[in-house]
């Protein structure tokens, strides 16, 4: 499998609430490819209040196992970018990726994207 020029993929998820824990959105990479999570980013549509909460990206089995980005008390249009790697360094070839939401805050909504770079399989 080479590592060189990846297939770089942004997921959308537009005005997602941050409030509650729950999944958010759902994402499966190009046949037979292993990815490497490259960046969670977030634009407020809603007022984010009272808590922080945690855009997550991961499996059914461990929810934050790729990567975290918090989402801080913010007003509308306030943006963020960056995120804490997770302990699974690699998102397996044809499984699927959940996007989520830690919960916390009692108000607020995100347009979240998430980046990942694809390596090997049917280039």
């Amino acid at each position: 499998m080479s590592y060189s020029n990846p297939r770089t993929i942004t997921y959308r998820f537009p005005a997602v609430s941050v409030t509650g824990a729950a999944t958010l959105g759902r994402f499966v990479g190009p046949n037979g490819m292993v990815g490497r999570l490259v960046d969670i980013a977030y634009v407020v549509t809603t007022g984010v209040t009272v808590a922080a909460s945690n855009l997550i990206v991961g499996s059914a089995g461990d929810t934050d196992a790729y990567g975290t980005l918090a989402v801080p008390v913010a007003s509308a249009n306030a943006v963020g970018n960056g995120m804490t790697k997770g302990v699974t360094g690699t998102l397996p070839a044809d499984t699927v990726v959940l996007v989520g939401s830690a919960g916390g805050a009692t108000a607020g909504a995100v347009d979240a994207l998430v980046t990942v770079d694809w390596y090997g399989g049917n280039q």
